[in-house]
């Protein structure tokens, strides 16, 4: 069992989480990881272990026990089914609830273990406010696997979601984690590798000629990495191009 801490200069006065750096996010995350897992290594993180791991949350001080419901179905304000659910009660302070519809899931351990992740960045970077806000109840839904890479305009609800995809990936795929096990991956497939310097990833490492990547290497590649990681390929690929380790990809 873990008891995971994190801190970050992000709450404002009103509750409200101001925006982070995306570079921010990832560090954030890593240091989860390294709390959950003891260390780093290029193997997945699946939901099962991160919900066994992690037994307590203490956030800018703020402690959470979470409270996971992973076999019952979860639908938004509508009614409609969604992915999952992070949900704070201020009859219940001292919890945070996180839920996964497996109705939505089914056996894809790769979507259980990205909504796994993306909820706790919600209770990681939502909870305290609802908590300094003295909110009675908040909540935050994942709709499906396409809300990882939403976008929209950049209200408090956008900012809110972009924390919580921006820690899921640091979390499940960190940047250099990723990086290191790309370039090790890439000679196995042909894949050819150019001097790179504006990334995130490991320093002095090479990354990928997005002029040369053919489909037919890419689909490979991606399919590869995503098996070692434990998410879909195009969860690798999002996240290749959010650490701006393949050329050609401008900042996603």
């Amino acid at each position: 069992m873990a008891v995971v801490t994190a801190t970050f200069p992000s709450v404002s006065p009103t509750g409200e989480a101001r925006p982070l750096a995306a570079s921010a996010i990832w560090s954030i995350a890593r240091d989860v990881r390294r709390q959950i897992c003891g260390g780093l290594w290029p193997k997945p993180l699946p939901a099962d272990t991160l919900i066994r791991r992690v037994e307590l949350l203490v956030i800018n001080g703020i402690r959470f026990e979470p409270v996971w419901d992973c076999g019952n179905e979860v639908h938004d304000e509508l009614g409609r089914p969604v992915a999952g659910a992070c949900e704070y009660d201020s009859d219940s302070p001292q919890n945070i609830y996180l839920s996964l519809n497996p109705a939505v899931i089914g056996d894809r351990s790769d979507l259980a273990a990205s909504t796994a992740a993306h909820e706790l960045g919600h209770a990681i970077f939502d909870g305290p406010a609802s908590v300094i806000a003295c909110r009675s109840k908040s909540r935050h839904v994942t709709p499906d696997e396409a809300h990882f890479d939403a976008a929209g305009p950049k209200n408090e609800e956008y900012w809110s979601e972009y924390r919580a995809n921006e820690f899921m990936g640091g979390l499940l795929a960190p940047p250099d984690l990723l990086h290191r096990t790309m370039v090790r991956r890439a000679g196995e497939f042909g894949v050819t590798l150019v001097n790179g310097s504006d990334h995130a990833g490991k320093p002095g490492y090479p990354v990928i000629d997005g002029r040369r990547w053919g489909m037919g290497e890419q689909d490979v590649l991606l399919d590869d990495l995503a098996g070692i990681f434990g998410v879909s390929p195009s969860f690798i690929w999002v996240r290749l191009r959010k650490y701006r380790l393949v050329t050609g990809q401008g900042r996603a």
